[in-house]
């Protein structure tokens, strides 16, 4: 067993509860990649919030660790080969302030909602806290019904008010995104990375607590995509079903197909009609794959971080 260093929320109280936009967005780009890694397992966390994400130590002080799957659950029947059925009329799993509409509004709950999970505690990171804290109601069911009804009415933009425009993107499709539907992670990491571009931010993994750059061991892995994912055992990697809502993405971030910044080691992976491109780390090199080979599965002896 590894020992592991602080929690994000330690380290967010450490630093006078504010982190900067480099340090938010390194942090979401990492974050979003352990889940998408758990979710290729046919997992969801249903308890995503800052106390369950660490950072590593020594040489691996620049990784984000995913701690705490006592309340994850399998999103995929395996006897059934499918994914399990939407309900309604559940109570509340995981924790109320970073819990999605739909997990507050007793939704069975999804990998939509893990993202969303992790939308709120960027804006969290960014503004010191969220609008729907600090309500003083004892009771308990009351109090979600209250968050749940100040989350639906707060816009997305006055909720990323004074933020850069991507992440009011970023959650208005987490929260659009259906029951069952894949997730483009891609995207989501790529409107991360775009941030930082536009601000002239580079991806060092120096972070708001560091007092020096940290020692990097090269040979660390950081992101499931140094790797082919299968996802519920058929190729539906990039996969939405709205195209109308995809077109609106695409206009509103200009990177959506496109990826036009890409800032660091992470390779892409992008879907078009018959292949699967991987874009190595400096875009000088392509490797074109089959459909056929896109469910190979992760060497999990060599991604011990997720």
């Amino acid at each position: 067993m590894e020992l592991l260093g602080p929690s994000l929320e330690n380290l967010f109280q450490l630093n006078n509860q504010l982190f900067s936009l480099k340090t938010a967005c390194m942090l979401g780009i990492q974050m979003i990649d352990r889940i998408e890694y758990i979710h290729s397992k046919k997992i969801i966390h249903r308890d995503i919030k800052p106390d369950n994400f660490v950072i590593g130590r020594k040489k691996k002080s620049h990784i984000v660790y995913v701690l705490d799957f006592g309340l994850a659950k399998k999103f995929w029947s395996s006897t059934n080969k499918c994914h399990i059925p939407f309900t309604t009329g559940k109570k509340l799993t995981g924790t109320a302030r970073y819990a999605s509409i739909n997990a507050l509004s007793g939704y069975e709950q999804g990998r939509r909602d893990d993202l969303e999970s992790i939308a709120y505690i960027i804006l969290y990171f960014l503004k010191g806290s969220l609008p729907w804290q600090g309500l003083k109601i004892s009771n308990k069911e009351n109090r979600y019904k209250k968050i749940c009804e100040k989350k639906r009415k707060i816009s997305n933009k006055q909720l990323c008010e004074g933020l850069p425009k991507e992440l009011e993107t970023f959650i208005s499709y987490v929260r659009n995104l259906e029951f069952t539907e894949l997730p483009n992670y891609n995207y989501l990491k790529q409107l991360l990375k775009t941030i930082l571009s536009k601000n002239n931010l580079c991806i060092d993994y120096y972070f708001d607590w560091d007092k020096e750059s940290p020692n990097i061991d090269e040979d660390n892995i950081i992101y499931t995509n140094d790797y082919h994912i299968e996802y519920n055992g058929k190729n539906e990697w990039l996969k939405n079903k709205d195209e109308k809502f995809n077109k609106k993405m695409e206009k509103a971030s200009n990177i959506y197909s496109k990826p036009k910044v890409s800032l660091n080691l992470t390779p892409s992976i992008i879907k078009n009609s018959k292949t699967i491109t991987s874009i190595s780390t400096n875009l000088q090199q392509v490797k074109t794959a089959d459909n056929s080979n896109s469910g190979s599965r992760i060497n999990e002896t060599n991604y011990a971080q997720a």
